[in-house]
């Protein structure tokens, strides 16, 4: 029997790896190229064991934590661990050979030895802005059109770099210097995790470092499982619609949950979901499950840190060809709307089973694209920034408003407006909160965000359906909230239809990207006439808003309430309800 580890000896080690994912962060961010990168932050950072089981990835960004659980199902396909060595560094980005988001997102694994055995692995996950595949005006339709797939393949062997590797993507990439670069950067932060790990192992030893990972990651599970312990028994179920696919535009596309909950055992099965989409907005069961680790987290502990306890915790059963757990080879480039909406079904359910914890839906992700040929420099650019969406409201608050909903909640975020107009030929005219876009309730739903960019020479910009695919079925609310008021995009205040994929732009013409927003919780009339008040004095509640969706009476001259009117429109709405 092994003794027991030292408690604070744990603890140190504890500390140790979310100190070294912090610094492969920063690293990470500080030597990207891209600005999808560096300021938009589209990347993360991962620590594994020697089995490749996750022992902690950062918990701002919890849309990747998937793709490095989902690594130890793959890897051992290409690369036996006696094929590996000091110094080597494997680069892939096959949405079904271990990334498991699309081919933009590029993966690099670098295996970490100590006293001359495989100890470990660091990984990073990093947008690239491009690695060709069609402009926006077609869609793929199976993966091979989506752009370069890359295998899990040794970028670098024993400390050299493979040029060839390197030619081969930076020849796929219509911005070969930033790919390249965020590339480079990526294997930096790996090498800063690989180091900080051989310190660790040196100071306590390998053998008390591996089982203190493994005491701590069967903590993590033994925690959610008394937390489920807590939760009644029974099966809910929930399900979403995006709009469309973006080939189909009349066919809805549902995703659809049952969640089993017994005793100390749960269970999300996907199964009635639909059958796989001919347009790219299939999701791979792998990044599927990481919305039920994301959503069992916020309903049981939001203090638990992400490690393989959620994997070997949680259980899930799909049917393959289904819109979350498509064959190989299925599309999957434009996964962002399901994945966020299946979060929100997710949520959905397991709210049902603690109404006291139910949310409305969020916003979901998305953010701008605009691309050209060459302007004045000669020179093809992609611009690409995430934008803020918003969180559902929840029984003891207001949802938050500019943030970029559920898996991108504690990192996604906007660029600097000055870095934007200083690498790329356009001016950011506006940035706002959208006023009466939070969905009414109780409690007010999060608020999104519009954006307008101003371009100096020609360009494109591409359109992913109205309200990210979420315009017809939008944010819903819960428990008597109103859903939220979606978003969509115009060029020169004229709005774009959902068929449109791209825009062409001439210099001068202004882009309009407005987010959606927050499903609202409770009856609006209920809502305090004072939070009311505020939120018109603050730009987020119009007056007229605030009468239509709140019953709040506002005096325009001196915006006051106006209390008599109030009660008496609020009393006729009442009964009218009852009706």
């Amino acid at each position: 029997m092994k003794p027991k580890l030292d408690p604070i000896v744990l603890e140190i080690i504890h500390s140790k790896i979310s100190s070294i994912i912090e610094e492969m962060r920063i690293v990470l961010f500080h030597s990207g190229y891209s600005t999808v990168l560096r300021e938009s932050e589209d990347g993360s950072a991962g620590l594994l064991d020697a089995e490749l089981r996750t022992v902690a990835v950062s918990k701002k960004l919890p849309l990747h934590f998937g793709s490095f659980a989902a690594i130890a199902g793959h890897l051992h396909h290409y690369y036996k661990t006696e094929d590996l060595a000091e110094g080597d560094v494997i680069v892939f980005n096959h949405p079904y050979a271990g990334n498991v988001t699309h081919p933009n997102d590029t993966v690099v694994l670098m295996p970490v030895f100590a006293d001359g055995r495989l100890a470990a692995y660091t990984a990073t996950l990093a947008h690239k802005a491009d690695l060709g595949g069609p402009r926006a005006a077609t869609l793929a339709q199976d993966l091979w059109e989506e752009g370069l797939v890359i295998p899990p393949t040794k970028l670098y062997v024993r400390g050299q770099v493979n040029p060839e590797i390197e030619r081969f993507i930076a020849a796929n990439s219509r911005i070969p210097v930033e790919t390249l670069g965020d590339l480079r950067g990526q294997v930096a932060a790996c090498r800063v995790g690989a180091e900080r790990v051989q310190r660790l192992c040196a100071r306590f030893g390998t053998g008390v470092v591996r089982d203190g990972w493994a005491e701590l990651t069967a903590r993590v599970a033994a925690q959610l499982r008394d937390a489920l312990a807590a939760m009644p028994d029974g099966t809910q179920e929930a399900e979403g619609l995006l709009d469309h696919d973006g080939i189909s535009h009349d066919r809805p596309r549902r995703v659809h949950v049952a969640v089993e909950k017994s005793g100390r055992e749960i269970l999300f099965d996907f199964s009635g979901s639909d059958d796989q989409a001919r347009g790219p907005v299939n999701v791979t069961s792998a990044l599927i499950k990481n919305t039920c680790y994301f959503g069992l987290m916020a309903m049981t502990d939001a203090g638990l840190p992400f490690n393989h306890g959620f994997v070997d915790v949680v259980k899930t059963k799909f049917r393959e060809g289904t819109i979350v757990c498509p064959r190989p080879g299925a599309p999957v480039s434009y996964y962002v709307p399901l994945a966020y909406l299946t979060a929100d079904v997710v949520l959905h359910a397991l709210g049902k089973f603690v109404p006291e914890k139910a949310v409305g839906s969020s916003g979901g992700g998305g953010g701008v694209r605009i691309t050209s040929a060459g302007g004045k420099s000669g020179k093809p650019w992609v611009f690409m920034e995430l934008l803020d969406t918003a969180l559902g409201a929840s029984s003891k608050q207001d949802g938050v408003s500019l943030i970029h909903g559920t898996l991108g909640v504690g990192q996604f975020r906007p660029g600097p407006i000055e870095i934007h107009e200083t690498e790329f030929p356009m001016r950011v005219v506006r940035f706002d909160v959208r006023a009466d876009s939070g969905g009414p309730g109780k409690f007010r739903g999060g608020l999104g965000c519009t954006r307008e960019y101003q371009l100096l020479e020609h360009a494109a910009v591409r359109v992913r359906g109205k309200g990210d695919m979420r315009s017809k079925f939008p944010p819903w609310g819960v428990l008597g909230g109103k859903p939220a008021r979606t978003g969509f995009y115009a060029v020169n205040g004229k709005e774009l239809a959902e068929t449109v994929r791209e825009a062409p732009l001439e210099p001068g013409d202004i882009v309009q990207v407005n987010m959606n927003a927050g499903g609202g919780w409770g009856d609006p009339l209920e809502r305090d006439p004072e939070l009311v008040l505020g939120d018109v004095l603050d730009g987020y509640v119009s007056i007229h808003g605030a009468r239509e969706d709140y019953g709040v009476v506002i005096r325009p001259e001196e915006i006051s309430i106006d209390w008599a009117a109030t009660r008496k429109l609020r009393a006729e709405r009442r009964g009218d309800s009852k009706k």
